[in-house]
This record gives structure tokens, C-alpha cells and sequence, in this order.
């Protein structure tokens, strides 16, 4: 099979979903995704279900008009286009966050982070404890735990590459981009994330365990977008796992005309 098709097959249909462009006809609720619809998909993305199958099942459903596509709301050949954009933009963003990790001042401070959690002689409750607080800390104010995350050399890393993405060609933009050591506690992040504490999240834990994670789209709190979120496993010059990289890309001009 083309390498390229299962990304694109994982980006387009979620994100199809979750931009309302596919409608479900239902008994009860016209435009309400069936339980076993998500649960399909679910098995798909994690890979219990092959991509030829997953094809034909949704062939299936658009023929048997169980998925019926709004023509109203968008012209076929520029969802498509988008669609293709957004693949080939993902790939390249892929390559360039698995460098951004290689960094020598990112890699510096994932190591000293780790030490530093790691000397606590119980880095779990530490993290916990600072998520519960995490809320009320004000990004704004001077060493407060958001400000010193946000402010910092790696931080100031993560600002320079969405400054040169946002001034690029690229369709899709980056929303957000954070760093968390290797016990999921952020150690660099362009804005005030939704938590302190990642471990506990999918997309963390996928990442640390393939290498790279590309979610499914959705709405992102703290990026204030429709998104889909790049994952990326860093590891250090002996290929320990040291921490993960997050990117969150917005996928609202999947609908854009413009250029």
C-alpha cells in the first residue's frame, strides 16, 4: 500500500467527523454519530481494524446513504485539495518537530528536568501536587510556575519555530507547541497549557510508546482551535526516552477556500 495513505486515511476521516462535514442519518436524532460508528473508528485508529477495511466500511455507509456528505457546505475537489495539503504539510511537520527535539537546549533541559524530579525521591506525587495548582497559576505573573514554562531558553526555542510558521506558506498552522520531561511534567511550552501533568493523556503515552502520535481532529482548549496534535517520543544521544514534544495544529481552513 501507498506509504503516504494511512495518514492520510487517519487524518481525513476524523476530521471529517469532527468539522461536522459527514452527517449520519439515525432513527432517532438525524446528525448524531452512532456509539458503534466511534467505536469503529476507535478500533481503526489503534490499528485493530486494517485500512482496507476500514475503506470498504465506509464506502459502505456512503452508498447505503448512513453517511450522507452536505454538498452544500463544501465543493468535493477543494475539501480533497485541503485534505492533500494538509497530509503533506503534516509530514514535513512531523520531520521538523523530531529535529526540534534533537535540540542541544531542548535535550539539556529534559535531562536536567528528569535529575531534578528524579531526586524528589517521588516524582509522581511531586508532578501531582503542581497540577493541582497549576490552575490558579497565573502565566503573568513573574515566577509564577506558568510564567517560568513559558519564559525559558527551551521555551524561547518553541516561540522562534511558531513565529517562522506562522510567517511560512503553510496552510496549517501551529497553535501550540509544549515539552514534558520524561515523567509527563511540562518543561517548556509556548502558552499556558489546559494541564501541568501529560502522562496520563493518550497522545502521551502513544508517543512514548511508537515514536510519533497524530490525533484525531478536535477541539483544543488551550490553543482555542480545531485541532489535530503532532506527538513526538525525544530521546537522548543514547537513545533513552527523555521526554515528548506536543504540537497542536489547526485544521480550521480545511474548509478555506483562500491560499
Amino acid at each position: 500500500m501507498d506509504k503516504q495513505k494511512p495518514l492520510l486515511l487517519l487524518v481525513a476521516a476524523p476530521l471529517l467527523l469532527s468539522a461536522g462535514l459527514l452527517s449520519f442519518v439515525s432513527a432517532q436524532e438525524e446528525s448524531a454519530i452512532p456509539t458503534w460508528l466511534r467505536t469503529s473508528i476507535g478500533f481503526w485508529v489503534d490499528g485493530q481494524i486494517p485500512d482496507e477495511e476500514f475503506i470498504v466500511l465506509i464506502e459502505y455507509f456512503v452508498e447505503n446513504e448512513i453517511i450522507k456528505v452536505p454538498t452544500q457546505r463544501t465543493d468535493e475537489n477543494l475539501l480533497i485539495d485541503n485534505l492533500h495539503v494538509f497530509q503533506v504539510e503534516t509530514n514535513t511537520k512531523i520531520e521538523k518537530l523530531s529535529k526540534l527535539g534533537n535540540f542541544p537546549q531542548i535535550q539539556q533541559t529534559l535531562v536536567e528536568s528528569n535529575a531534578t524530579f528524579s531526586k524528589t525521591g517521588n516524582p509522581e506525587e511531586v508532578i501531582r501536587q503542581i497540577d493541582e495548582r497549576w490552575e490558579s497559576s497565573d502565566p503573568d505573573v513573574p515566577n509564577s510556575v506558568a510564567f517560568n514554562l513559558i519564559h525559558n531558553p527551551s521555551s524561547d526555542i518553541l516561540h522562534s519555530v511558531m513565529d517562522l510558521d506562522r510567517k511560512s506558506e503553510s496552510k496549517f498552522k501551529i497553535a501550540e507547541i509544549f515539552v514534558t520531561n520524561a515523567y509527563g511534567a511540562n518543561v517548556a511550552q509556548s502558552g499556558k497549557t489546559s494541564d501541568f501533568r501529560q502522562d496520563d493523556e493518550m497522545w502521551w503515552q502513544k508517543a512514548k510508546q511508537n515514536g510519533v502520535f497524530l490525533s484525531e481532529g478536535r477541539f483544543d482548549e488551550s490553543a482555542g482551535v480545531y485541532a489535530s496534535d503532532i506527538a513526538i517520543k525525544i530521546l537522548d544521544e543514547n537513545g533513552n526516552f527523555i521526554g515528548v514534544l506536543k504540537a497542536v495544529i489547526d485544521t480550521e481552513s480545511i474548509l478555506d477556500d483562500s491560499s
